[in-house]
């Protein structure tokens, strides 16, 4: 799918490193294909906390 938006992001420097090594070892091809797995990845950890129950005591979205 051909991307639809450019945003230019500040990385750390650990965070470059890591996608630079990613796109190394070939698992992917571009460093833009790391940070779409990545946030594809976030996403998918923020929708299965969203439909975790809270825990007893506590108010959701507290």
């Amino acid at each position: 799918m051909p991307a639809q938006h450019t945003l230019h992001v500040a990385l750390t420097e650990p965070l470059v490193r890591y996608i630079n090594e990613q796109v190394a070892s070939g698992r992917y091809v571009t460093a833009s294909e790391v940070v779409r797995a990545s946030l594809r990845l976030l996403i998918e950890r923020d929708a299965a906390e969203a439909r975790r129950p809270a825990p007893a005591g506590q108010i959701a979205n507290d």
